[in-house]
Parts: structure tokens; sequence; C-alpha cells
């Protein structure tokens, strides 16, 4: 689990990358503060986070069921999106029963679990051009960069 000073540096982090991926196109922007808020509240209820409110699980309810659906960036993108979606959540559940593995195990689950990052590069793709996605797949790498075992 991660500390109130990590969570802080990871939220500024991604609030940073979203903009940039965004390019300016406010429903992208929303399509994916909503991904980074459900991931943020998925995590710590599997983690079993002490935290986690009623409001947090009324939120991610609203997202999947009202907010997401109705996002005309999702909406135009669906079919695209919604592989990410799938292929996003199975790299996220085999990521948490490979962290129990063998040392091999552990390094595919370090690098599965953030498997939700490569929306970014998709989304700078849609928004801004070849060009753009190639510079947020740089930048992701380097800004969610963590060592082994973190």
């Amino acid at each position: 689990m991660s500390t109130s000073k990590e969570r802080e540096e990871n939220s500024l982090k991604a609030d940073f990358i979203i903009k940039k991926a965004a390019g300016g196109n406010e429903s992208a922007g929303e399509y994916l503060q909503m991904l980074s808020t459900c991931s943020r509240i998925v995590d710590d209820i599997f983690d079993e986070f002490e935290t986690i409110t009623k409001q947090d699980l009324l939120t991610i309810v609203e997202i999947f069921f009202v907010r997401l659906p109705a996002n005309k960036f999702y909406c135009e993108h669906k079919d695209l999106l919604f592989s990410q979606h799938v292929t996003m959540w199975n790299a996220w559940e085999i990521s948490n029963v490979l962290e129990s593995g063998d040392s091999v195990d552990k390094i595919y689950a370090h690098v599965l679990r953030d498997y939700i990052n490569e929306v970014l590069p998709l989304v700078a793709l849609l928004t801004q051009g070849y060009f753009k996605m190639k510079e947020i797949n740089v930048a992701v790498r380097s800004l969610f960069k963590k060592q082994l075992g973190e």
C-alpha cells in the first residue's frame, strides 16, 4: 500500500500526464480522470485500505453506470477504449495473483499492475496524433517508473 505522500505525488503525476494526453479535449480528460479515480478506489478495495468509504463505492458505481457511458470521448471511441478496459482489468487481476509467485512472477506482476497507463498514449493518439502518442509513451515510462518491490 502507498503512503499519503506517495498518493499525493502519484496524483500530481496523473493529473499532469492526463492533461498532456487529452491535449485540450475536455471529454478525453474527464474520461482519463474517471479511469484514474476508479483504479485508485478499486485497488484500495483490493488492498483492504482502511479509508474506503461508502462514498468511494458510490463514486465508482456512478462512474461505471452513468458518467463513463455518457462521456462524449468514450462514446466516440468506445470500441477501442472498451478493448483497453478489458485488457486493463485482466492485466491488473493477474498481477495480483502473480505478486505471490516466484521471482519471475513478481517481475511480471510489477509490470502488469500498471497496464492502465497504456491507455494514455492511445488517448494522445486519438486527440493529437501519432507523434504526441510517442511523446506520451516516453513520459509515462519515466513518470511512473518504480523499482522492483515498490
